[in-house]
């Protein structure tokens, strides 16, 4: 479905000046950022739009990119304009208001002059994508300047004072010391002995015929022989190396690899001072089908994004069907 209301809209955000073909045009002014050092208020910059009656010639600029967005044929494009500008001034003459979404409102005044009143919810200043208007909390000290000005002069004094060392403290403490180091190089001689006893023990076995050492690097599995056959014989243990390696590769899969590369562009939903209303804005945008909603505390604010994409182009085109298909102010966060 064509609309000309978005099509508007779309070209404010890239030009200065979007003419309608028999209704007029709409120029777009910058605001520059402003500073309220009293109430400690930052405002962004953005862009006041006027309305200018008189400018009426046609530069084919909005059928152009109607017959690109909607990808209709230019004789259609300007039907759909003329009908366009025939119902804004059919509902102007019957005393109505002309709401052009994201834009502003067309009505008449007393005086029977054309009047436009601007959406401030828009923002179509690109050098304002990001940015959003907050007000900075002053600092609140539990201390009085004297009182920390005394700490810092006490804390100074006692860093001259010196510092006497008990030397007989000193000595002991060297002779736990030596005493711990002793200690600890006893352990690693008792667990040297206990390795050496193990190895004799098994070269024994293995001289005897009991074990058999080098049946277990070339892959044998019979591990315990007869001491005497016909008398006795001690239990058999066997490792089916190949078998186990089977049951390995049954149960190693190879990892997957990353189902897409990082994504940091964000289509930003809303920004709040207080997580409360980020997280309902997060639940009410996966309740409508964006599964991909979530909220993150950025410097200081709260964002709700729509989801995270990993290229320009797929949030560009993802932005542009959220405003197509919904009444959310999104922008993109890169």
């Amino acid at each position: 479905m064509i609309s000309i209301v978005e099509a508007i809209s779309d070209l404010l955000y890239v030009r200065e000046t979007v003419v309608v073909p028999g209704l007029g045009a709409f120029v777009k002014k910058p605001v520059s950022a402003k500073v309220n050092p009293v109430a400690n208020y930052f405002a962004m910059p953005s862009s006041e739009i006027v309305f200018d009656a008189n400018l009426r010639e046609d530069n084919d600029l909005v059928v152009n990119y109607i017959v690109e967005k909607f990808e209709v044929s230019k004789d259609e494009a300007r039907r759909q304009l003329a009908l366009f500008v025939s119902d804004c001034f059919n509902n102007l003459k019957q005393g109505e208001k002309v709401l052009l979404n994201q834009i502003g409102t067309l009505y008449y005044d007393g005086a029977n002059d054309l009047v436009f009143k601007q959406d401030d919810s828009a923002n179509y200043n690109a050098d304002a994508f990001g940015l959003c208007d907050f007000s900075l909390q002053p600092v609140l000290r539990s201390k009085t300047k004297d009182e920390i000005k005394a700490e810092i002069e006490q804390q100074q004094r006692d860093k001259n004072t010196p510092v006497t060392v008990d030397e007989k403290a000193v000595h002991e403490h060297d002779k736990e010391d030596a005493f711990d180091d002793d200690r600890r190089g006893f352990g690693w001689q008792k667990l040297l002995l206990g390795l050496l006893a193990v190895a004799g023990i098994m070269y024994g076995l293995n001289c005897f015929k009991v074990i058999d050492i080098a049946g277990w690097f070339n892959g044998s599995s019979k591990r315990v022989v007869n001491i005497e056959p016909g008398k006795y014989q001690l239990p058999t243990c066997t490792m089916d190396w190949d078998k186990m390696l089977d049951e390995y590769k049954e149960t190693w899969r190879p990892a997957e690899p990353d189902a897409m590369p990082q994504a940091n562009i964000r289509i930003i939903a809303g920004c709040y001072d207080q997580a409360e209303p980020a997280v309902r804005l997060t639940n009410s945008l996966k309740s409508k089908g964006f599964s991909g909603a979530i909220y993150e505390f950025r410097n200081g604010k709260w964002f709700v994004s729509f989801g995270r994409y990993a290229t320009e182009e797929e949030a560009t085109e993802a932005l542009r069907e959220i405003r197509k298909n919904t009444d959310y102010k999104a922008w993109i966060l890169k």
